[in-house]
């Protein structure tokens, strides 16, 4: 099937919502159990969830929000859905038996890492330098980061063994493909338009783009996300994200993800990290052993 063109963003506006956690049966949850691995991959989850608002704060302050008419309503109704994605994977691990520090999301922007200090403000910089390029370094980075996000989900669901879980991950994960689907079509419209904006995108890329969470987590946290999730240089889901990206005009060279995994000697994870180690999305669709 063709991919859609356009996006219509009154129909995204009016279908959105806080993630669907009315029937969820709490108490089930610390009768299933999880790997160490998986809970601290979780704990990784509630964070990059929860730093939305600080990406938000760092964009509303760029023309781009205000020139682009479908921008603004959708990073409202984006930043919306997230927190309720941080929420959900909260109250699931409070349920499970873990504690969640009430002040997390302030001390997580206050021991930031100098990367992402340094990329809020060359992502200004930016806006403020080529204002016409700037939508198409911030979609496609969207793009890339949503898909990432989407395809961790899938991988969580397919390497725990957890049915209230398994629900939950579903239903974010219904959000996060329109999400990804927004920043897709709007970067592959503005890099279609542009040869400028396809080089400023692609040097705004190579210079300053890292793996989600990088810079807001712990680094070890999000080596061990990488290789939790993905199986690092040994897995396929990276280099499937990576083909994704490179469908984009002018981003036929995208392989940072596996540059930074190969930078850092990211390999397959553990089967004792896994719930369901012989099932992973991966292994099904590419027969990987």
């Amino acid at each position: 099937m063709a991919e859609r063109t356009s996006f219509d963003i009154d129909r995204f506006l009016e279908a959105s919502r806080a993630v669907e956690l009315g029937d969820i049966c709490w108490e089930e949850i610390p009768r299933h159990r999880l790997t160490p691995a998986a809970v601290r991959t979780l704990h990784a989850f509630l964070h990059t969830e929860s730093a939305t608002y600080f990406y938000l704060r760092a964009l509303m302050r760029t023309r781009a929000t205000v020139d682009h008419p479908e921008i603004a309503p959708f990073l409202c109704a984006w930043s919306y859905e997230e927190e309720f994605h941080g929420r959900a994977i909260r109250r699931f691990l409070e349920a499970y038996g873990e504690r969640v520090d009430e002040g997390y999301r302030a001390r997580m922007f206050e021991k930031r890492g100098p990367w992402e200090r340094i990329e809020e403000l060359g992502q200004r910089a930016i806006a403020a330098l080529t204002p016409a390029a700037f939508p198409a370094v911030h979609m496609v980075w969207g793009a890339v980061q949503e898909l990432t996000t989407l395809s961790a989900y899938r991988q969580l669901l397919a390497r725990t063994d957890h049915p209230v879980l398994a629900v939950i991950c579903q239903r974010i994960m219904k959000q996060e493909a329109r999400h990804f689907a927004f920043y897709f079509q709007r970067a592959r419209q503005e890099l279609a338009a542009s040869r400028f904006a396809r080089r400023v995108t692609s040097a705004g890329l190579r210079f300053a783009w890292t793996p989600v969470g990088d810079g807001m987590l712990d680094k070890r946290d999000v080596m061990h996300g990488i290789r939790f999730l993905f199986d690092g240089m040994d897995g396929d889901v990276i280099p499937a994200i990576e083909a994704r990206v490179r469908e984009l005009p002018g981003l036929e060279w995208f392989d940072l993800f596996s540059r930074f995994v190969a930078r850092h000697q990211l390999r397959r994870a553990p089967a004792s990290w896994l719930t369901k180690p012989e099932r992973s999305i991966t292994d099904q669709h590419a027969g990987a052993p």
